[in-house]
């Protein structure tokens, strides 16, 4: 949805309309294609200070906790998030490493501290330079986070390892999951259309004096 001045844009139908005001609840529907423009999510801040927090304490056990442990002819090997990106490294790989370890360390945990900080600053009424930063950064970051991906890819693991010893499943796996559960529901709850609107206030505000 693209703003300009008082009007947006449909991204279905490109009707250009007067923007208009949603409560929570409620939505904005283009009228020349049906669409839905934008639903405003209920305590958006709150929700997403909460939920970024919560990823925070379960990254470091979902990235350096054993996920699986593997047992073949007395021999175990336990692997983790952190230990799949520096063996890729080790055997050569450095481009795939690189991209394992932003994709499935880096960028989340930067979308977290970002998703906190710009909570922290709408709470403090602080709607300046870094909190505008802040929001760029976060509407690039959260494109690169991939945690479904790494998920499936362990779970096709198990399947193709299972026959071939015994696994078992360890406490960096369910920080994993929730982890992952957590930044779907963030996804979905947190919203910034509401920040945007009021750093539009603010700049208003600041251009009258």
């Amino acid at each position: 949805m693209l703003h300009h001045q008082s009007q947006l844009v449909c991204h279905e139908c490109d009707a250009l309309l007067q923007v208009a005001h949603a409560d929570p609840g409620q939505k904005l529907v283009c009228p020349r294609c049906g669409c839905t423009l934008y639903k405003p999510r209920r305590d958006s801040i709150n929700r997403g200070l909460a939920l970024s927090l919560t990823a925070l304490i379960l990254f470091v056990p979902a990235n350096f906790l054993p996920i699986m442990t593997f047992n073949m002819l007395g021999l175990n090997n336990a692997d983790t998030m952190v230990k799949g990106a520096t063996q890729l490294f080790r055997q050569g790989y450095w481009w795939m490493a690189a991209l394992v370890f932003f994709c499935s360390i880096l960028a989340p945990l930067l979308e977290f501290v970002l998703i906190t900080g710009i909570c922290l600053l709408v709470k403090l009424n602080r709607y300046n330079a870094p909190l505008v930063f802040m929001l760029k950064i976060q509407s690039h970051v959260n494109r690169w986070g991939m945690l479904e991906v790494f998920m499936l890819g362990i779970l096709v693991a198990y399947i193709k390892m299972i026959d071939l010893g015994e696994i078992q499943l360890g406490l960096g796996m369910a920080c994993f999951t929730g982890l992952l559960a957590v930044t779907t529901l963030n996804a979905i709850l947190f919203d910034t259309h509401p920040i945007w609107e009021k750093v539009g206030q603010a700049r208003a505000r600041l251009s009258d004096r």
